[in-house]
């Protein structure tokens, strides 16, 4: 956690049943261990940073059983902290990647609040993030206060293999179906705007089925499919507190990143047809330049394996999902030797849509669908490896570049496919 040092000062707090001007939401769900560092970075960050204005900490806890309630009190004392329980029962469907059971619950409820304070900017932090600083307040805030951005999305520093699936999916296909450029959404922090605030609660996201798992990418998206003006802000190194039930695996964790991302595919038909290229997004906040802190490895030869091991036990089943052409040149990569290992952009871009249209036509049933696409991913990931593993930061972003271009010179494909699916598998 980056220190925050003791600080008698306090941030400004709303008027009692009055407006405020900030509205700062922390997402907690067993987080004993952190959410007082947490807590007091936030008022700390108020305090120095927005003195003047009227502000208030609303903490949505997901019915922890530990100290987390009771620390994030202590830790503000005498600060205007609002709690909110968002806790309901939750169904194993429920066991989200995030590891938080009720978080479409918990921000709806933090949204519903800031719109009733009136705010003019809401910023949402996970209360287990361990690298929270008071400097990230102004850089999520300002770009709403003083130029009238609707969506922060934070950029964090992370090795190039971090959030990979974010990079091989979940940000080309944001890029090519709303034409804005953010590198890194569906993260858990972030900034709105009351307006947006207002828009995003009369949406149709939070019942949707699976908002539980997947309202972080749903709220980018809702606010990328409308009228408002999203942006980027630099807030250096990210790491969490380690979470105390056992990570999910990774086809598990595939399903539901992309089974959310082709759900909101489905949903927002009228809006990605007609959208073309895509424009970069202002990043605001002052890049750390630090080294991320964990060194990832990850072996290109057995990733390769596996893609080969799930060619040949798969194959027959991609025929319900991929055309034939596709199936010949995954074929191809089978016997390609480790060091010339490339799975094409644009073939890459292709599969995903296919399988973006097997979803919605359920050719399989979607959790089967969504797994059996593990395998190509990896295939995906061996081939990014072995682009990026002796590269600098610099080449690192061309790269990903180069293939959020290639997810849009292929929509036109998925738009062909989407409007005319007889042609599924020519």
């Amino acid at each position: 956690m980056v220190s925050t040092g003791s600080s008698s000062s306090a941030p400004t707090p709303a008027p009692e049943g009055g407006a405020a001007e900030i509205v700062v939401g922390l997402l907690s769900h067993q987080h004993a261990g952190t959410v007082a560092d947490v807590a007091r970075a936030v008022r700390d960050g108020l305090a120095r940073h927005f003195p003047a204005r009227a502000s208030r900490i609303v903490l949505a806890d997901d019915g922890s059983a530990d100290e987390t309630v009771a620390r994030a009190r202590e830790a503000l004392a005498g600060a205007d902290l609002l709690e909110i329980s968002a806790h309901r029962a939750a169904t194993p469907l429920e066991l989200p990647y995030h590891g938080m059971p009720g978080k479409a619950r918990a921000l709806h409820a933090i949204l519903t609040r800031a719109r009733a304070l009136e705010a003019r900017v809401c910023l949402v932090l996970d209360a287990g993030v361990t690298t929270v600083s008071p400097q990230w307040l102004p850089w999520l805030a300002r770009p709403v206060l003083e130029h009238s951005v609707d969506l922060v999305s934070p950029y964090y520093d992370r090795h190039p293999y971090e959030g990979a699936l974010t990079k091989a999916l979940v940000a080309p296909v944001l890029r090519a179906l709303y034409a804005v450029r953010l590198r890194q959404p569906a993260a858990a922090e972030f900034a709105c705007s009351g307006r947006l605030a207002e828009w995003l609660l009369e949406e149709d996201i939070w019942q949707r089925e699976g908002a539980q798992v997947g309202i972080d990418l749903w709220l980018t998206s809702a606010a990328a499919a409308g009228d408002f003006r999203l942006a980027e802000a630099s807030l250096g190194i990210r790491t969490s507190a380690p979470r105390a039930e056992e990570a999910l695996d990774l086809a598990t964790t595939l399903a539901q990143v992309v089974g959310s991302l082709f759900a909101d595919v489905e949903a927002r038909v009228g809006v990605w047809q007609r959208r073309r290229g895509s424009v970069a997004v202002p990043l605001f906040g002052e890049p750390a330049g630090g080294a991320p802190v964990h060194d990832v490895t990850l072996d290109a030869e057995r990733l390769i394996e596996s893609y080969r091991l799930g060619y040949r036990e798969l194959r027959d089943l991609w025929t319900w999902i991929l055309p034939a052409r596709t199936i010949v040149e995954l074929g191809r990569l089978v016997s390609a030797p480790p060091v010339g290992f490339r799975l094409d952009d644009e073939l890459w871009a292709r599969i995903v849509y296919d399988f973006a249209l097997g979803y919605r036509l359920r050719v399989l049933p979607r959790d089967h669908l969504l797994r059996s696409l593990v395998p190509l991913y990896l295939g995906w990931l061996a081939s990014y490896v072995l682009q990026v593993r002796d590269v600098g930061a610099g080449a690192v972003d061309e790269r990903l570049d180069q293939l959020g271009a290639a997810f849009e010179a292929q929509k036109s494909y998925l738009i062909a496919r989407w409007r005319w699916p007889e042609r599924l598998r020519t």
